[in-house]
């Protein structure tokens, strides 16, 4: 099947990818639906083309604006014209609105398949698969009620997700941050050919949110 993936450069997305090579897909386009609120500093494009062209597939950036039920169908019936099949995305549950089953909703009637291969698995589980199958990633942006700036710029590994974990305990966090208290970006794993090196950034505030503003990346080798 010809599918595309809903990239977010984030690791739900990234695990999510992989599950759908692996099981024979053949991915056409990485696709960023781009808002009228872009750039993100949860999840900056710059990265995502780093992301595509380390993993050999096209960044496709569609933009989307209010009303965006109706938006988000215009830009899938642009994917169909392309011979996309079917549309992959990393939501676990549904959330509100917005997330878990969005894309159901905005393709409903269309001649597209939604995909979710993480669909009412368990958070933790999920969290613990995205360090063992050996994807990287980087904590990007942190809800500041559950987070200190200690955890921005720092990766998500072993150790990391053990305080996640915890974290859930004492403050109820979802460990995979469903619930919007934390974004990640993806700069290496199984699918990547090349290795995304953040040598520079700075720690922001905005409102209640923290976030890494990027200043400097770039492809490097994968080490062994």
């Amino acid at each position: 099947m010809k599918i595309a993936i809903s990239w977010s450069g984030g690791i739900e997305s990234a695990l999510a990818c992989h599950k759908v090579i692996q099981e024979g897909h053949n991915i056409a386009y990485l696709v960023a639906f781009v808002a009228e609120t872009w750039p993100s500093f949860c999840h900056p494009l710059p990265i995502m083309e780093l992301q595509a062209k380390s993993m050999g597939i096209p960044l496709l950036k569609l933009k989307v604006k209010e009303p965006y039920e109706q938006s988000y169908r215009e830009a899938i019936k642009k994917l169909i014209e392309k011979g996309i099949e079917g549309i992959v995305t990393g939501d676990i549950y549904v959330v509100d609105d917005l997330h878990g089953r969005w894309m159901d909703k905005v393709t409903e009637g269309l001649d597209i398949k939604v995909i979710m291969p993480l669909w009412e698995q368990d958070t933790s589980k999920v969290l613990d698969e995205e360090v063992t199958t050996g994807f990287r990633s980087v904590f990007t942006c942190l809800g500041g009620q559950w987070f200190t700036t200690e955890w921005l710029g720092r990766e998500l590994n072993k150790t990391s997700v053990n305080d996640l974990k915890q974290l859930a305990k004492e403050k109820g966090v979802d460990p995979c941050g469903e619930n919007g208290e934390y974004h990640t970006m993806t700069i290496d794993g199984p699918t990547f050919k090349q290795a995304i090196k953040i040598s520079k950034f700075t720690k922001e505030t905005h409102n209640d949110r923290l976030f890494i503003k990027i200043n400097e990346y770039s492809l490097k080798p994968k080490s062994s």
